[in-house]
């Protein structure tokens, strides 16, 4: 689904990575899982990752648009320290399972780690077995040694093929973003709604690059925009103009999608000012005005 890995060795990545990353990795040893942003001096991301500390390693998973910015932070900024990044694209294989049959599927094929991140041995080959949620339904990520081996051969007869739509639904009702589309290089962390900024920003930890402007907008209160999920009757489109009676110009559709259990559903990032659960806004479509509903990330079920 568009994710890539990172290998990153050295005696001194942790350390490295604490003065890099927006969240706290001070207790991220052996077994531990993070998520985090790179992002630039003036508090943009440049990449939202996932990560996993192994014994010797530490993997770290971006959507393949921000490869290329983790590495170049990675030359730019190791000057002294043991720090070595290798993306694994061409020596081995990312692959994602998730929903809820997930880990129970499987803990049927291996050993799974009592913590987020570890090896283990499927079909006869040692994998890193990841915790992952990428759909708010729980999953794995399995770090394959090269493409078509033994391992890739015992998930496909255990697993059926991911199905894209499905992913999308799933991500999108879960409030997980999708870089392009939902955030990009202009984007802020708080931006991404209070649901992303817990998981992946700490406001308590010491300097990282992008850390001034974070914590300004922090003692502030808020950010001047937000990503949010637009509930309507009618289908929308990406890139489609949001009115509010108080604002016109109130913000942009990013992803849109057709849920079995909530209908219409599309995210749009918003003026900050006409956030707020139920409030309602319209949206321009080329056949018309459509009325829409605002509700925060996640979502959840209607009692």
């Amino acid at each position: 689904q568009g994710f890539s890995a990172i290998q990153i060795t050295g005696d001194d990545r942790k350390g490295w990575l604490q003065g890099q990353v927006t969240n706290n990795l001070r207790t991220f040893d052996a077994g531990a899982a993070s998520a985090f942003c790179i992002c630039q001096p003036t508090g943009q991301i440049l990449a939202a990752c996932d990560a996993w500390a192994l014994s010797d390693r530490v993997i770290l998973t971006t959507e393949n648009a921000c490869v290329g910015e983790v590495l170049r932070r990675v030359d730019t900024m190791v000057i002294v320290e043991d720090v070595v990044a290798e993306p694994l694209d061409e020596s081995h294989e990312l692959v994602t399972i998730q929903g809820p049959m997930a880990t129970q599927i499987l803990g049927t094929l291996t050993e799974l780690p009592a913590l987020n991140s570890g090896t283990a041995s499927i079909g006869g080959e040692e994998v890193a077995v990841l915790r992952s949620d990428r759909t708010g339904l729980g999953g794995w990520d399995v770090l394959l040694p090269g493409k078509g081996s033994k391992a890739r051969k015992a998930l496909e007869e255990a697993f059926g093929a991911l199905d894209p739509v499905a992913f999308e639904i799933a991500r999108l009702e879960a409030g997980i973003p999708r870089w392009g589309a939902d955030m990009n290089a202009r984007t802020l962390p708080p931006e991404m709604g209070p649901w992303f900024e817990a998981r992946h920003v700490s406001y308590s930890k010491g300097c990282y690059t992008g850390q001034e402007v974070l914590m300004r907008m922090h003692s502030r209160g808020h950010a001047n925009r937000q990503w949010v999920c637009l509930e309507s009757d009618e289908p929308l489109e990406a890139g489609l103009s949001v009115r509010h009676p108080a604002r016109p110009d109130a913000g942009t559709v990013t992803s849109v999608v057709n849920s079995p259990d909530y209908g219409y559903l599309a995210s749009a990032m918003l003026r900050r000012e006409v956030v707020a659960p139920n409030e309602g806004v319209s949206v321009e479509t080329p056949s018309g005005r459509v009325e829409a509903r605002i509700r925060p990330f996640p979502l959840q079920p209607i009692a």
